[in-house]
Parts: C-alpha cells; sequence; structure tokens
C-alpha cells in the first residue's frame, strides 16, 4: 500500500479491520516515522472529541467528514456503530462546536499529509467558528488561539523552520511564545502583526473600517500591507494600547480598555458607548440572530452595558428597553423600533 487507504483507515479506528488489514495497515504506519505520528495525534484527538462531545454530534461530525473524503457508507456505517458512548458531557457548546470543526478540518488536511510529505507543504488547514460560539485551538507550534463568533483562521498544518504565520478573519485572542528565529505574524485585512513575545487580540470583521490590534502582555509591531512604502514602517503596540491603521498606512497607537477587549473571551460581550449600527453586527454573531432597525435614523443610539450569551425573549425586551426601544423577534429575526412603529 503506497498512499493511504481512506476506508482502511476508517475500518481501522473504528476497530472494525480484520487482523490482515491491521497488519497492512500498521505495516505501512511503520515505514515512515511522520505516518506514526500523525496516527498517535488522532488516537488523541479522537480520545477527547468522544469524551466530550454527545452521540448526535459525533455522529454529525463523521457522516460529513467521511463523506467529504470519499468514505464508503459501509465504512461510514461502521465508524458509527463503534462509537463509544460519552464518559460526560462538557455542556459547553463553544468547546464542543470548535472540536467539531476541528476533526472535520483534520480528516481533510489529512488527504495530503499522509502521502508523500514533499507534496504535503503547501497544505492549509481552515478553522471557521459559527455565529453564537467560541472556539479554542492549539497551532503547530503550540500557540493557543481563541476565535470569535463568526470567525475563520487558515494555517499550515505545519510552520515552515524560519517562519509562522496565520490569517484571520474575524476576531481571535493569540497567546504565542516568542521565537526571534521564527517570527509569528497575524495577516488580517491591509495589516500585519508581528508577535514580539505577548498575548493580544486582532480585530477583523467585514464591517470593521480596518483592522485593528489590542496587547494585553509583551509587544506587537504592526505594518500596513497595501500602502506606499514610506509608509509601511513597523509601529510597537504595547500593553494597554490599540493600534489601527489609518488610510494612508501608517498606524495610530491609542490606549484601549483591555478588560472590556477582552472580556469576549470569558463569555461576556462589553459595549461602552457603541452606537447600535456598529454594535448590531456583533450582537448578531454573538447570539445567531439578525438584527435589524425599523427607521435607520436608530443606528446612531449608543449601546453600553455587559452581555452574556444566555438569551431569553424577557433579555431582548431588557436590552431593547436600555436603548428606548421595542422589539419584535419571529424566528431568527430581531426588529428594534421607536414605539408601535412594529407590531407583534
Amino acid at each position: 500500500m503506497k498512499d493511504l487507504d481512506w476506508e482502511l483507515f476508517d475500518r481501522y479506528l473504528a476497530n472494525a479491520a480484520t487482523p490482515a488489514e491491521r497488519e497492512e495497515f500498521e505495516r505501512w504506519v511503520e515505514e515512515r516515522p511522520e505516518r506514526a505520528q500523525f496516527l498517535a495525534a488522532w488516537h488523541r484527538g479522537l480520545e477527547k472529541m468522544e469524551s466530550g462531545i454527545v452521540a448526535a454530534d459525533r455522529e454529525a461530525v463523521w457522516t460529513g467528514a467521511l463523506e467529504r473524503v470519499g468514505t464508503s457508507a459501509e465504512a461510514t456505517r461502521a465508524r458509527r456503530a463503534n462509537l463509544r458512548p460519552p464518559a460526560f458531557s462538557l455542556g459547553n457548546r463553544p468547546v464542543i462546536a470548535a472540536a467539531v470543526l476541528l476533526v472535520i478540518g483534520a480528516v481533510l488536511a489529512s488527504r495530503a499529509l499522509l502521502l508523500d510529505p514533499a507534496r504535503s507543504s503547501g497544505v492549509e488547514r481552515v478553522v471557521t467558528v459559527p455565529r453564537g460560539e467560541r472556539g479554542q485551538l492549539r497551532l503547530p507550534d503550540g500557540s493557543q488561539v481563541m476565535l470569535a463568533a463568526g470567525s475563520t483562521l487558515r494555517h499550515p498544518a505545519d510552520f515552515p523552520r524560519d517562519s509562522r504565520e496565520v490569517r484571520l478573519e474575524g476576531e481571535a485572542y493569540f497567546a504565542v511564545e516568542h521565537d526571534a528565529r521564527r517570527p509569528f505574524r497575524v495577516r488580517a485585512g491591509d495589516l500585519v502583526a508581528t508577535d514580539l513575545g505577548t498575548e493580544f487580540l486582532v480585530r477583523a470583521y467585514p464591517e470593521d473600517a480596518g483592522a485593528r490590534v489590542v496587547v494585553r502582555s509583551g509587544e506587537v509591531a504592526v505594518r500596513a500591507t497595501r500602502s506606499p512604502a514610506a509608509s509601511r514602517e513597523e509601529q510597537i503596540i504595547r500593553p494597554g494600547q490599540l493600534g489601527r491603521l489609518e488610510p494612508n498606512g501608517v498606524a495610530r497607537i491609542e490606549r484601549a480598555d483591555t478588560a472590556a477587549y477582552f472580556a469576549w473571551t470569558q463569555g461576556t460581550l462589553v459595549f461602552d458607548g457603541t452606537p447600535l449600527r456598529e454594535a448590531l453586527p456583533q450582537l448578531a454573531r454573538w447570539y445567531n440572530l439578525e438584527f435589524q432597525l425599523a427607521d435607520t435614523s436608530l443606528g446612531s443610539i449608543p449601546l453600553s452595558g455587559r452581555l452574556d450569551q444566555t438569551l431569553t425573549e424577557a433579555r431582548l425586551d431588557l436590552l431593547a428597553g436600555s436603548l428606548g426601544l421595542e422589539q419584535v423577534r419571529r424566528g431568527d429575526v430581531v426588529t428594534l423600533s421607536r414605539g408601535k412603529a412594529v407590531r407583534r
């Protein structure tokens, strides 16, 4: 067996392979050290997934992931039949959602990883966290990342020896071990952030005027990616500061309330006089709802307060009332209006 037989791989993981098949697969694994390392990583990931994700979620993972890599329906059924009941339930949807996405990503990326190593250097892993969730992951170098709702992170399956670079759409918290020989960079929108040994946030959602970086500890160097060469000089952001790019590509540094900016990593969304037009996209991702304004003039109303991810009709009423508005929810759409402009 030269390349990976995905159906055999699935039966092996499901303990459904015959003795001869197991011997064939293990002989193939032993031919290269990276295959053994990868298989060990798979087993560790499966143990975590099967102990922390309820059966229905695990079944969805394997049904979708195995079909996407071309595994037969028979092998998929064998895999599902051998899934053990969870020893416990985390009861933590953000962690579960991230685990589901990471397992699917691993299945898809490993198609190339387990073939000729010379062909796997360009493999990219994509992790997307849906709206209403948060997700945690560890990068190949050990760096810790927490992705905010509605965010996508792209990173290589393994970093090169001389650099570490990821691409972000949305918002993420990074805790990185500094290595001067392998700089860690985040590309987000029109900004590149280079870690200098730190904990920091990078935010670049589509509705944002520009990417921004907030530093809690250490330092981060930022520069523009699309600007005249004269304005590409790096600016250093220090703890308690926020950096964003001006239209000319020069970084503007200002003080920031780091407790408020980092609050979402602990399950709280903080607003401090934020205009509704800017707050609503954040609320939409946070609660996985669509928020509408009955009148565009309402967009200038400032929103202040702390919101967790628990959502009830009473809480929506309280949120609207704090703004002097009323809310009507129909399905996943919440409309905010003055008085009786929108009736139930």
